[in-house]
């Protein structure tokens, strides 16, 4: 039975209200509602590309707009430079179709000290 997108639909639609970080035109970045770590963003295409392995994740306009928000988050949240708590720097984790795992693509802005004991499915 395939996973219908359920989590980046009712964020797209509004129907699933989260706090968020970046927007335009191309994609999303919002504040993960269940997050693992004190920084968990999450980055989506507003269009449907359903994983990495789609042919439409080779759209470069879209990829940029991927990294460029990224880039806006990391800035935004202070992750570009060491803080009191935590040294600098983050994990990108792109989730491709996985078990699980909603399928549409996105990838999650973790704070340091998050890549080990990363959860199976989020």
């Amino acid at each position: 039975m395939a996973l219908t997108d359920w989590y980046c639909e009712d964020v797209l639609s509004g129907k699933l209200a989260v706090r968020k970080v970046f927007e335009d035109d191309r994609v999303l970045a919002f504040h993960h509602p269940r997050p693992a770590r004190e920084v968990h963003v999450v980055v989506i295409p507003k269009a449907h590309v359903p994983s990495l392995l789609d042919e439409r994740a080779l759209d470069g306009d879209l990829l940029a707009s991927m990294v460029s928000a990224i880039q806006h988050v990391a800035r935004a949240l202070g992750l570009d430079v060491p803080q009191a708590d935590r040294p600098r720097g983050f994990y990108v984790r792109a989730n491709a179709a996985a078990p699980g795992v909603t399928p549409h693509m996105h990838w999650h802005i973790l704070a340091p000290g998050a890549g080990a004991e990363w959860p199976e499915s989020t």
